[in-house]
């Protein structure tokens, strides 16, 4: 029982398995990883903000101001008709909120017995940009409704109105108001 010598416990090897990789080759593939990464992020720079291009305003505004090309091409475009099976049947809102605007004297008294008392307009929106209000004026008329740009000045700031009409009923102004928001394009009844 002293003298036997046990079976199950093994010796070690003396000499151990060489590895597939130098130690050194490992570092350098860690390295090399990396660096990679270092120069992606040095030029890809997620860090840094973006810079809009910076446009010079008196640039734009000659492109802007010189730019007047869609007259010339709105008379050569078809338009396509939607088929009426397309065009969904929906009711028109009569329960538009509708402003009532101060009178306004004319300033000709042959030119006051021929406007009719009561008018109603469609209100667009006030542009601060003469183009931009003229570009609204195009689009309504596009819809095939009458539209104006008024100038304004409040405060000392010169503002253009875009508004649609007159329009001799209430109902026309509502028909022609439903017609801009299936358009797009809001506004708001103003009765004069």
């Amino acid at each position: 029982m002293f003298g036997k010598t046990q079976h199950c416990i093994s010796e070690k090897p003396k000499h151990p398995k060489p590895a597939l990789l130098p130690a050194w080759a490992g570092t350098a593939v860690v390295f090399f990883i990396l660096m990679c990464i270092v120069v992606a992020f040095a030029f890809w720079k997620p860090w840094a903000p973006v810079n809009p291009n910076v446009v010079d305003s008196k640039q734009m505004a000659q492109e802007t101001n010189h730019d007047y090309r869609f007259y010339e091409q709105l008379p050569k475009q078809q338009v396509t008709p939607i088929p009426e099976q397309a065009v969904p049947k929906s009711q028109i809102n009569t329960d538009s909120i509708i402003v009532s605007a101060p009178q306004q004297m004319a300033s000709d008294p042959a030119t006051a017995k021929d406007t009719p008392t009561t008018a109603y307009f469609l209100q667009i929106k006030s542009f601060s940009d003469p183009d931009s209000a003229d570009a609204r004026r195009s689009e309504i008329l596009m819809n095939k409704l009458p539209a104006n740009v008024i100038t304004l000045n409040e405060h000392g700031h010169t503002w253009y109105r875009v508004v649609s009409g007159p329009y001799l009923t209430q109902q026309n102004a509502l028909n022609a108001q439903q017609l801009l928001q299936n358009s797009g394009i809001d506004s708001i009844v103003v009765k004069n």
